[in-house]
């Protein structure tokens, strides 16, 4: 009887972490992002884990789909290996300080925001999220839909090459010519940090980053955000652990929906045009941006009202 009591309890959390597990898996597949820009919100809204241990939940998870999603790939020419090994250089130390912040801003208290207590961690990341994802999404339908409008190519851009710091890389997948190393480096080190402080595996700002900022072609630039979501999120994954942030019954149902999702966006991906994926990614991540804005609202409504001095 006891051993049915506990099925029944866990079968809500195996129900979400599979169906969640899917969808980050198919966008890991699908976009070269590991899905944490949407799994971590939606853990911490769907399932009501606390967002320390939803960061770090999310990061094993996201170790797991893009896992998958690399595996897949395998199958063909693995385009963008040097570009991921230049600016997987620079991940541990930005996923460092990014997991040391988590600890730092977990431990804040309450704070009074419109007239309303409310608990700090909550208010703190949901907030990162929303200004985060916000301006990806806002640059990305910009692009799509005004700055490009009424182009049919699909034209690198490169905002960064004209730094010239040596050495200088080659990469075949980079139309411009040689980028340089040490800026690969800093890049690394950013999404690194983003990796460590929001449980993301960097791919949701490492894709558009190699295009508009390195200037790698958007199918390479998915399948090279594959392989440094996998950096990313290992790296993560094992700070976080060390911290007690990982909900590892939860990640066995979250990874068992991204093995079948992964092969779902692998195909998909295979079908597409750069300018598709760019446009579907777009919508995507504003998807998660009105999720994590509803769940923002929600929080300050339902806080409790601060005593007036």
């Amino acid at each position: 009887m006891e051993i049915l009591h506990t099925i029944l309890e866990s079968l809500p959390l195996a129900i979400g972490g599979i169906i969640l597990g899917l969808i980050s898996g198919t966008l890991a597949g699908l976009f070269g992002s590991g899905g944490g820009f949407f799994i971590t919100p939606a853990l911490n809204i769907f399932l009501g884990l606390p967002y320390n241990i939803a960061i770090g939940t999310s990061a094993c998870q996201v170790l797991g789909s893009s896992s998958f999603a690399l595996y897949h790939h395998f199958d063909r020419k693995m385009h963008g290996v040097r570009i991921a090994f230049l600016t997987g250089i620079g991940v541990p130390f930005g996923s460092f300080f990014g997991v040391k912040l988590v600890g730092r801003l977990s431990n804040i208290g309450t704070i009074t925001f419109a007239g309303h207590i409310i608990p700090a961690q909550q208010f703190i990341f949901t907030s990162i999220f929303c200004i985060f994802l916000g301006l990806i999404s806002g640059w990305l339908l910009l692009d799509n839909f005004y700055l490009r409008r009424g182009r049919e190519h699909d034209h690198h851009v490169g905002y960064l090459a004209w730094i010239k710091l040596k050495p200088m890389v080659s990469c075949e997948t980079i139309p411009d010519g040689p980028f340089s190393a040490p800026v690969f480096i800093l890049l690394g080190a950013l999404v690194g940090f983003l990796g460590g402080l929001l449980g993301i595996g960097g791919g949701v700002i490492m894709m558009p980053m190699l295009f508009y900022v390195v200037g790698q072609e958007t199918k390479y630039a998915a399948r090279t955000s594959t392989m440094l979501s996998f950096m990313i999120s290992l790296l993560a994954t094992t700070l976080h652990a060390s911290h007690g942030n990982v909900n590892y019954l939860l990640v066995i149902f979250l990874i068992s929906g991204a093995f079948f999702g992964a092969k779902i966006g692998v195909a998909i991906q295979r079908k597409m045009g750069g300018k598709t994926i760019r446009k579907y990614f777009a919508f995507v991540v504003l998807a998660a941006v009105i999720m994590v804005i509803i769940k923002l609202i929600t929080i300050i409504n339902n806080a409790p009202a601060a005593l007036i001095k």
